[in-house]
């Protein structure tokens, strides 16, 4: 009986840590998050393992690695909006105006977007109108721009798109703001930065949610302390590793990898 149960709880924590591992990676790499976790869910029958408090968990541990890695650029804007700054307070402002579109999406059409999160074949074309976009960006002209009222707005708008899965959040933002100009550093910085809002937005809604009306997770707070670290710490290098390939002019590769998936999936589905 004992050797039952060990079983099952090894099983569990091994599908927590695969799961944390593609929502660090994918969180931030322009591949899909939801999509891939979406997927992983249907081919590894993970859908006992994958409730809404370790959604909560893993999308924590991705927030946390994006305040680790940009701490010092935080401190700087927070310490700017203290002394009234105006560049610290206007690029708050356009963090925030850039997360406008998604939220009003998000109350206008929630629940069709959550039934789009059980249509894994939806997912595998989604992720190739991802990939073909990726593959466009190479085209794009290097610019320096930075992120103005009128590309934070566009920004914002690709953003919601993206709320589908199977769209990449950090694919289109980052990819649009390379067509709109605006220098690949910032773009995933304002990218990144303009995440924070929504993934605690989302967690605290998702909490609210369970506190109404429970949770059915079946995952222990050891299991999920790990999938809370594993996620964080993938997510912090997969932040690093984007922003140097961005610098290297390597971001539209991921499209590649995305049809492959897409393609992959959708004939997997299929037959």
């Amino acid at each position: 009986m004992v050797s039952f149960f060990f079983g099952v709880l090894m099983d569990n924590l091994f599908k927590i840590i695969i799961l944390a591992i593609i929502q660090g990676i994918t969180e931030f790499l322009p591949v899909s998050s939801s999509g891939h976790l979406v997927l992983a869910k249907h081919f590894m029958n993970a859908e006992t393992a994958h409730g809404a408090l370790l959604v909560i968990v893993l999308h924590s541990g991705t927030l946390v690695s994006i305040l680790v890695f940009y701490w010092r650029h935080l401190g700087q804007i927070l310490g700017g909006v203290l002394r009234r700054e105006r560049d610290s307070i206007r690029f708050v402002l356009l963090l925030l105006f850039g997360c406008i579109p998604a939220i009003l999406l998000a109350f206008a059409a929630g629940d069709q977007l959550q039934e789009a999160f059980g249509r894994p074949r939806f997912v595998s074309c989604m992720l190739m109108v991802t990939g073909l976009f990726l593959i466009s960006t190479h085209y794009a002209k290097p610019g320096g721009k930075s992120v103005g009222w009128r590309s934070a707005l566009l920004i914002g708008i690709t953003q919601m798109a993206a709320m589908l899965p199977g769209i990449s959040r950090s694919g289109s933002t980052i990819g649009i703001a390379r067509f709109l100009g605006i220098d690949p550093k910032q773009a995933a910085e304002y990218s990144f930065l303009m995440s924070t809002p929504l993934l605690a937005g989302a967690s605290l809604l998702a909490l609210k949610d369970i506190a109404k009306n429970g949770n059915a997770c079946g995952s222990s707070g050891m299991e999920l302390t790990i999938g809370f670290l594993v996620s964080a710490v993938v997510g912090y290098f997969s932040i690093k590793w984007l922003v140097s390939l961005l610098r290297r002019g390597r971001f539209w590769r991921f499209g590649i990898y995305c049809l492959c998936v897409g393609l992959a999936s959708f004939l997997l589905l299929s037959f």
